[in-house]
């Protein structure tokens, strides 16, 4: 065989197990994902009684263990405007409630609109509350009856779960937590047993934004009994006639 043939038959080769290492260092680059997603700077708030926060959640892994402590140090926005909608699920029944939420500081006003029955004003301070529906002249008026503040009460009349219902569960109780792509947003997710026997419950919170944006619970059977989802949420300056009563007075002036 001439020199000749026998060098072009090296040079190929060659040139063939160039090929056949970069096929398998792509199927071995291609075939798993190292990359790892940081959670946002969480915003900073007062350490809830009980919790145990780390210094810094910025770049943490949530898991059912942690999960409380990164949810401890978000706090929600002192002004902001979101729409949210609630439903209700039973044996051959379904309500829905759509809601307008402003809150200032810590009065929050709620516009609700329900698919059963008329609309329904309410404004809750952090001592007082007004009700009154569409037409009515005069609203009633009573003092904030919850356990916490008002706060948690104008959670209540939104029939909303907040993200500290969460915190005050034992450890035991959380099924399973992380962190997630959700929707249009990267959210701390926890899947956790519910007051009734057999229920559970799926928190869904964005860390940059500090609010509670879509709750999940089913029964025991894995049907779902009610679900709370948000629309955009606008945070800064909000609009303070949503705290007019019928007779024109605003009960921030």
């Amino acid at each position: 065989m001439s020199t000749k043939r026998m060098l072009s038959i090296a040079a190929l080769g060659v040139v063939f197990i160039a090929a056949v290492v970069s096929v398998a260092l792509f199927f071995s680059f291609s075939g798993h994902d190292d990359r790892v997603v940081p959670l946002p700077e969480p915003q900073a708030s007062p350490e809830p009684p009980g919790s145990s926060t780390p210094d810094t959640l910025n770049r943490v892994e949530v898991t059912k263990d942690t999960v409380q402590a990164v949810v401890s140090t978000l706090s929600r926005p002192d002004s902001y405007f979101r729409s949210i909608v609630v439903e209700s699920f039973w044996d051959g029944g379904h309500a829905v409630f759509n809601i307008d939420v402003t809150v200032i500081g810590g009065a929050t006003a709620l516009s609700i609109s329900p698919s059963v029955g008329p609309d329904k004003r309410i404004l809750v301070t952090q001592e007082k509350l007004y009700i009154w529906y569409s037409g009515d002249r005069v609203p009633f008026i009573g003092d904030v009856m919850s356990a916490a503040d008002g706060t948690r009460a104008a959670d209540e009349w939104q029939m909303l779960v907040s993200y500290e219902d969460l915190l005050e569960l034992d450890a035991s109780d959380i099924i399973e937590a992380g962190y997630i792509a959700y929707g249009d947003d990267y959210c701390v997710y926890a899947n956790c047993r519910a007051p009734l026997p057999g229920y559970t419950r799926k928190y869904y919170i964005p860390t940059g934004l500090g609010l509670l944006t879509d709750v999940e619970e089913y029964d025991e059977n894995g049907n779902m009994v009610y679900s709370m989802t948000t629309g955009e949420c606008v945070v800064g300056e909000a609009d303070v006639s949503a705290f007019v009563l019928p007779d024109g007075t605003n009960v921030l002036a």
